[in-house]
């Protein structure tokens, strides 16, 4: 599965010049032995093929102030978002884990090797310390490596050998945090005809708290996107007697209402800065808990042995290690109820507080309703929409100063290369490798288990209450007598449970010390939520190469050909029977049932588990088994014009194959003057841990609930099939003097189209099917809000799919605030159509006493189209180009049209000097656009009032069209005898990233959150 051409440092100089935007540093190292070209199997091919390959040796790395993985991947003009940014809405777990996202169609399409062998996606996994370049080939490459290379592969290539000892260090400061630094060493020793390599390092990040960034900390009435109204200062409506027999609605489960009691006033909502919306609503502002910037540690190890065992036999062992570790990832102090224990379904009225609740009679005397005739008929209350923890916090688990409910994430990957490599008496060269793969994540998501939130609220809260139930008939444990008695504890769910707003330092007008929640019973309500999942592959390859006697006018005929075999198997482990399955419902006396049956109570068919807000993990146990046998021909046509030819056939388990070729070329037309093109298929096939029919219950941001997250359940189709995707390159190279002699002049430019069919993934975004149910305007107005005041089709082909709260749609009554949950469908979707330009240009002088160096790489992106979005036979969307938006509902996410890095670098002696000039474009929000292309105002109001008044808020435009970035870092290095020392300025004018209305106030996933920082660093080698 590699290519590798040998030469000196002159030729090899002249090669990376030809294919890639990589400035030439290679003509500085002294000489390297062996260079592996992504892209071929046959050994002997140039690096100037026909392939487009961008190279970033070590020399230029450093020269760019060292970036991590994350800073790499970022500045990528080829790529597109990416994980590894603190980004808890975007999955927790991400944080430090960066997986690279060619061509910006999904971090699943594009292939990561390590010397040329799969590894698992996490960059962070691969040393900076021993990394000879990076190879980024930008084309489609399943006829090479297999499936998932559709966007590209990204190849990280480590030095052959190394002998001595090296020490290296570097710190960043200056962004309102502790710093991040790093530390590396690494040691060679040659014995006999091996070598020996060894590594070890450490990054640290220091934690970024959002209040510390403006971007992150707007008003509501600026960015509404981190603001929720299902908050702990609730609307509670009065029930009358409880029914004997409970039924399935709100009234025949509680009783008859009797009115509404708010548990807060626009004073005291206002008070601990919240926005008052309506006598239930008190939204609540739940970023300030976050942090921009998670606390992570990434450890590395790293070991090679090298021998060359004859004249025409190497073998060669590397094993690699990396930890990616964040301790506490801070989310909201507790999620919202979306589904909950009482049998009604939806979001309300999901819980009761009876009136023999010791917190109830200060919650009535507080807010009047003691004084309303009414109250002698009242025997409980419920929530029109709950949170346990949210204007108040949650320190139960949080670290000092904070005031949160964290997760725990770890990622654990093992990458163990080993083989043979040799050339046979008639000059085939042959290379067989053994791969290994090991992925082990960690994880915690705490969430509150809702039975025990009712059980509380009955007096029978805490880890060892043992009452037992006198009444089978109604869910949960019913024997006043012992209510609050002994080991069981009551629950306070009122304003008066808690003291401020401890982030903004606002106290609470409503509290009182006497009847605050003791630590016991907060802790009793919460599950861990702790799982752990296991991905295991092992590779197996043959590669042979050689010549054939075939003599064509530019030479002989090349060839490459091989086999490959590999098994990959992926294991859950839940070892909590809370969260592993076992309780699929609230209660223990449910059973998962359809609604239509007569013993139905509560519990739907896809068994949502026992939490609030997250679903459960019933542990699966899966694998698959692939083989493939591959060819590739090297035709020189001409002395100037040759051609490549390649096939792969791959066969996976389940009935799967695809069969797959590729065809190539480049034509020197003149010395300076070449054309190279390539045309291919590609395909990617179901993952490993893919299960037909399995369902999974989680949660989505909805935005025509003014951006509440809430239920979104995703099945999982049958008779899935690969997806299949075409790829064509074609472009020109330019190489010759520039304005005189001794100059050096590099021009590139290369057009790409990747179009994917029956794409791997959500068949229709939850988000979308919401917003195309609740598509009718309230009275009064002509354009849709996102306030949750849209009206519901309940007539809509996809009704079916929405859960309502109480169960029932009634048009021109219901609202985007009366549903629960969506349904949609994992399997063969719309597919993609991307295509645009690379440009690359490099300019080489001497200067005064050194070296001046110009460079520009720019890629322009001219279509970024999404098929028809169809589900259940209705026509979602009929498709649409989407550059320049964010695509809020897509996996592939924002796809900007111009990215570009520009930098100047100047040499001279022991001092390097360079200045880096990176620009994004900025990307429209398509959420707030009509079809005709109009800005959608309504819904950019946010719902409530303006603090302190009855006046509505004005619309907001915050990141609609938020334009782009420009950001210049600079960089400089002085190899002093006795070490090399590096300091840069990042982002010289402090530009803030791009305004997107999102959580953070920006995208994690393209911007920067850091501001300026300086750093500085030291290598030492003896």
């Amino acid at each position: 599965m590699q290519n590798v051409y040998k030469g000196r440092r002159h030729s090899l100089a002249l090669a990376i010049m030809l294919a890639s935007a990589a400035v030439p540093i290679a003509a500085q190292e002294a000489e390297i032995e062996e260079v592996i070209v992504t892209g071929s199997l046959i050994r002997g091919t140039p690096v100037d093929t026909a392939l487009p390959v961008e190279v970033f040796s070590a020399a230029e790395l450093l020269e760019t102030g060292s970036p991590t993985a994350l800073e790499f991947a970022k500045t990528l003009t080829s790529g597109g978002p990416i994980t590894g940014e603190a980004y808890y809405f975007g999955g927790s777990g991400n944080t430090g884990n960066v997986s690279f996202n060619l061509r910006g169609i999904g971090s699943d399409k594009t292939l990561t090797l390590f010397n040329g062998r799969r590894t698992p996606q996490n960059s962070s996994l691969f040393p900076s310390s021993v990394t000879s370049r990076i190879e980024i080939l930008k084309d489609g490459a399943a006829v090479t490596y297999g499936a998932d290379a559709t966007g590209g592969v990204v190849n990280f290539i480590t030095e052959d050998s190394f002998s001595g000892f090296e020490l290296s260090s570097s710190y960043k400061g200056g962004f309102d945090s502790d710093g991040d630094w790093n530390v590396t060493g690494k040691a060679g020793w040659d014995v006999g005809d091996s070598n020996i390599l060894v590594a070890a390092e450490w990054d640290h990040r220091s934690r970024l708290q959002t209040k510390d960034r403006d971007f992150s900390s707007l008003p509501y009435g600026v960015n509404p996107a981190p603001w929720s109204g299902l908050t702990n200062l609730a609307g509670w409506v009065p029930r009358a007697t409880l029914p004997s027999n409970p039924g399935l609605t709100a009234n025949s489960e509680w009783g008859t209402p009797l009115g509404l009691v708010s548990d807060f006033t626009p004073e005291s909502c206002n008070a601990v800065g919240g926005i008052y919306v309506n006598a239930f609503t008190c939204n609540y502002g739940y970023i300030p808990y976050y942090n921009v910037v998670e606390e992570n540690e990434i450890y590395r190890l790293f070991g090679q042995v090298t021998t060359q065992m004859s004249d025409n036999l190497e073998f060669y062992a590397r094993a690699a290690y990396g930890r990616v570790h964040t301790p506490e990832a801070y989310g909201s102090p507790s999620q919202p109820v979306v589904r909950g224990p009482a049998q009604t379904s939806g979001l309300t009225y999901q819980l009761y507080v009876p009136t023999t609740n010791p917190f109830v009679q200060e919650f009535a005397q507080r807010t009047g309703w003691a004084s309303n005739p009414l109250f002698g008929l009242t025997r409980g209350f419920t929530p029109i929409t709950y949170r346990a923890f949210a204007h108040g916090g949650n320190d139960t688990w949080a670290g000092p100063g904070l005031h949160s409910t964290p997760n725990e994430n770890e990622s654990r990957n093992w990458h163990i290369s080993t083989g043979f490599t040799g050339e046979l008496a008639n000059d085939i060269s042959w290379d067989l490798a053994f791969t290994y793969n090991q992925s082990d994540i960690r994880s915690s998501a705490p969430d509150i288990m809702g039975a025990r939130v009712q059980q509380a609220l009955n007096g029978f809260g805490g880890p060892n209450c043992n009452a037992p139930d006198l009444d089978p008939n109604r869910l949960g444990t019913q024997n006043p007598a012992l209510a609050g008695v002994g080991d069981c504890m009551w629950y306070n769910p009122f304003a008066s449970n808690f003291a401020s707003q401890p982030e903004l330092g606002l106290p609470n007008p409503a509290f009182d010390p006497s009847l605050q929640n003791p630590l016991e019973l907060r802790q009793w309500l919460f599950n861990d939520r702790y799982g752990e999942t296991t991905a295991w592959s092992a590779t197996v390859d043959l590669v042979f190469s050689g010549l054939t006697p075939i003599e064509l006018p530019g030479g002989n005929i090349a060839w490459g050909a091989g086999v490959q075999y590999r098994d990959s198997r992926n294991r859950q482990t839940v070892p909590d029977p809370i969260y592993n399955g076992a309780m699929p419902c609230f209660w223990d006396e449910q059973t998962p049932r359809d609604p239509t049956d007569p013993e139905y109570n509560g519990c739907t068919p896809d068994g949502p588990g026992p939490f609030f807000f997250f679903g459960i993990n019933p542990p699966d146990s899966t694998s698959q088994q692939q083989e493939s046998a591959f060819a590739e021909f090297s035709l020189p046509l001409l002395d100037r014009l040759n051609m490549t030819a390649a096939v792969r056939h791959e066969r996976f388990s389940g009935d799967l194959d695809a069969t797959v070729y590729k065809v190539s070329g480049k034509y020197d037309i003149t010395d300076n003057l070449s054309f190279r093109g390539s045309y291919g298929t590609n395909y990617q096939a179901p993952g490993a841990g893919l299960n037909p029919g399995e369902v999974n219950v989680g949660v989505n941001s909805y935005t025509i609930a003014g951006g509440d997250w809430r239920g979104a359940t995703t099945v999982t189709a049958t008779g899935i099939e690969p997806e299949t995707a075409t790829v064509w390159n074609t472009g020109f190279i330019w190489q010759s003097e520039g304005f005189d002699a001794g100059h050096d002049f590099q021009f590139i430019v290369d057009y790409f189209s990747i179009e994917t069919e029956d794409e791997l993934g959500l068949l229709a975004s939850a988000n979308t099917i919401a917003s195309s149910v609740f598509s009718i305007p309230p009275p009064g107005q002509t354009n849709v809000p996102s306030n949750r005041t849209a009206l519901a089709d309940c007539s809509h082909p996809l009704i079916g799919r929405v859960q309502f709260n109480g169960g029932t749609c009634t048009q021109g009554v219901t609202t985007a605030n009366d549903f629960a949950a969506i349904t949609t469908e994992f399997g063969n979707g719309p597919g993609q159509l991307t295509e645009g330009f690379d440009v690359q240009a490099n300019y080489s002088f001497p200067a005064f006493a050194g070296d001046m160096r110009l460079g520009l790489t720019l890629t322009k992106v001219e279509k970024f189209e999404f098929g028809e979005t169809t589900l259940d036979g209705f026509l979602l969307d009929p498709g649409d180009d989407r550059l320049g938006t964010l695509n809020f509902a897509t996996i592939a996410q924002a796809a900007p049209e111009w990215r570009a890095n520009v930098n100047i670098n100047y040499g001279q002696g022991d001092h390097n000097f360079r200045l880096v000039i990176g620009y994004i474009d900025g990307v429209k929000d398509e959420r707030y656009y009509n079809a005709d292309g109009t800005i959608n105002e309504a819904a950019l109001v946010p719902s409530g009032f303006q603090p302190g008044t009855t006046t509505p808020f004005e619309p907001s435009y915050y990141g609609v069209d938020p334009g782009g970035w420009l950001a210049g870092d600079f960089h400089w290095i002085w190899d002093h005898e006795w070490a090399s020392f590096t300091a840069s300025i990042n982002n010289i004018t402090d530009e803030d990233p791009p305004a997107s209305r999102q959580e953070f106030g920006y995208d994690p996933r393209i911007g920067n959150p850091l501001g300026r920082t300086f750093e500085v660093g030291i290598r030492k080698t003896f």
